[in-house]
């Protein structure tokens, strides 16, 4: 179903009574198109996480450990442990299948200076940092100086650089998983590839009827457009038509202008970090944080970097007074579970962007951060479920058109002050959905989620909202959707009930 359609279904939905508890319309309609073979309104968000969340994370029983002790960290010491860190990651990318690199309890130190060049990098699969907890004789990782934009623990393979494929020669929906290519020669099942494209002319198209405000310029001209960079796996090939076997989130069209192109992608893989708290010196900075005031408020303090990283996870952490805690970029199937943000409030928690299926559960942000979990920048299908924000923290859309986002059973937050350059916007494309959202703010609160007069930042086409409440008056304008406003729905977590529906065949709501 095209966006455009919400809106005749809209009045359908409005009629139907509303009681507490009662189940969504609009998971009524997306169990029946998956019952039929049709396209629902609602993306299905279940393609993200760890191996899709169709498996649990690694207990790693069988994995070798490599113990930092080993290679020189001594934890409680005023000695730097930086390079016995990085010792003991190379010696485990020099094993077969890599390894745990084990940090004992206590409080390790890194970065001795401020130079920003200075990272300790993991560039090969198999590698898992894991701590001792984060807890009282926990792992805790300190880092000392800043280090403006150098996030401490990179995750990145060597080589990055991407190869055209093939091209796509024919119009596809969303929420489908075919598309026919010019030549399949350089194509194999199991194989991961982008779709890539930008143009003015199918931002246009996509964005349509909505208009576009001159303001928003990287949208515009021959090298503009919304930049689509849509990770998929290929599970079969039928001549010119491959089968992948994640969904597409948008629509497919050709246009004159630019072409489709299959391009490849070659991550790292199988890589995460558990039971460790990261912290910093960002605690006695003699100021407190002012969202860009500088860059030593933005970016002086980061602890946690993975780029184009695919099945792999962050479990079991706590970040404490830093200004940005962990960036995915082209990240696949990533899930960060069970972590939290503490102390001086800093600048960002968590942010994907430009990858897919990536996966926030069961985490906490509490007003740590300026920004809550978040996306942005191309990316696809990132879900935020199940987490706590605080009063008035806003979550993370950080302009540059991401699209299908599921914000699913989330305690606390506010939808303002969502980041991000106006030549970048609109914030976000279609399909933002906000389902069983509590929004907790001090004042009350109205959103105009197009506004064509004035800068907004929180410019989203068409959002839709589920089960939305507040603690304060909350009105919306140009919301594509705007279902049982003050009513918890079922089932209460759509990312749940999509995922049991498509590996079980079960409808949790009943």
């Amino acid at each position: 179903m095209k966006l455009k359609t919400i809106f005749s279904v809209a009045a359908i939905f409005s009629a139907l009574s509303s009681n507490a508890q009662k189940i969504s319309p609009l998971w009524k309609d997306f169990v029946e198109a998956k019952k039929n073979g049709k396209i629902a309104v609602l993306p299905d968000f279940s393609y993200a996480g760890y191996h899709w969340s169709e498996q649990a994370l690694p207990d790693l029983k069988d994995k070798k450990v490599f113990n930092v002790k080993d290679f020189g960290a001594i934890a409680n010491d005023d000695l730097y442990d930086d390079q016995a860190i990085q010792k003991a990651i190379d010696a485990a990318q020099e094993n077969p299948g890599g390894g745990i690199v084990f940090f004992g309890p206590g409080k390790y130190l890194i970065a001795a200076d401020e130079d920003p060049s200075k990272q300790i990098r993991i560039s090969k699969s198999g590698i898992v940092l894991k701590g001792s907890g984060t807890g009282k004789n926990g792992t805790e990782i300190y880092q000392a100086n800043k280090r403006i934009n150098g996030r401490q623990f990179l995750f990145k393979p060597d080589q990055t650089e991407s190869q055209k494929l093939t091209r796509i020669v024919k119009d596809a929906e969303r929420e489908t998983f075919v598309v026919e290519v010019e030549n399949a020669g350089q194509l194999k099942p199991g194989q991961d590839v982008v779709i890539r494209h930008r143009s003015e002319e199918y931002t246009r198209a996509y964005f349509a009827p909505l208009d576009l405000k001159p303001q928003w310029s990287r949208l515009f001209g021959e090298k503009g457009g919304m930049q689509i960079f849509e990770i998929h796996t290929i599970e079969k090939i039928d001549g010119a038509k491959v089968t992948f076997k994640n969904p597409l989130h948008l629509d497919i069209r050709m246009v004159k202008s630019s072409n489709w192109d299959l391009v490849s992608y070659t991550p790292i893989v199988e890589c995460g970090i558990e039971d460790i708290t990261f912290s910093s010196n960002w605690k006695n900075y003699p100021e407190e944080f002012v969202h860009h005031k500088n860059e030593i408020h933005d970016y002086a303090y980061e602890a946690v970097g993975m780029e184009f990283v695919k099945n792999s996870w962050l479990r079991n952490c706590e970040f404490h007074d830093l200004n940005e805690g962990v960036f995915i970029r082209s990240g696949y199937q990533i899930s960060v579970l069970n972590t939290h943000f503490r102390g001086k409030k800093g600048h960002a928690s968590v942010h994907a962007r430009t990858g897919y299926g990536v996966l926030v559960k069961n985490c906490s942000f509490n007003n740590a951060q300026h920004h809550g979990a978040g996306t942005g920048y191309s990316a696809v299908g990132t879900v935020i479920t199940q987490c706590s924000l605080g009063t008035d923290q806003n979550f993370d859309i950080h302009s540059g058109q991401p699209y299908a986002t599921l914000y699913d059973q989330i305690d606390g937050g506010v939808f303002y002050n969502l980041g991000g350059p106006e030549p970048g916007h609109p914030h976000h494309g279609k399909y933002l959905v906000l389902w069983n959202f509590y929004h907790k703010s001090v004042k009350d609160q109205h959103y105009n989620f197009w506004d064509m007069q004035r800068r907004r930042n929180y410019t989203i086409a068409s959002p839709i909202l589920v089960g939305f409440r507040s603690d304060r008056k909350v009105s919306f304008e140009n919301a594509g959707l705007n279902e049982s406003q003050g009513e918890e729905v079922l089932p209460l977590s759509l990312f749940e009930a999509q995922l049991e529906l498509r590996i079980n065949k079960k409808d949790i709501s009943k």
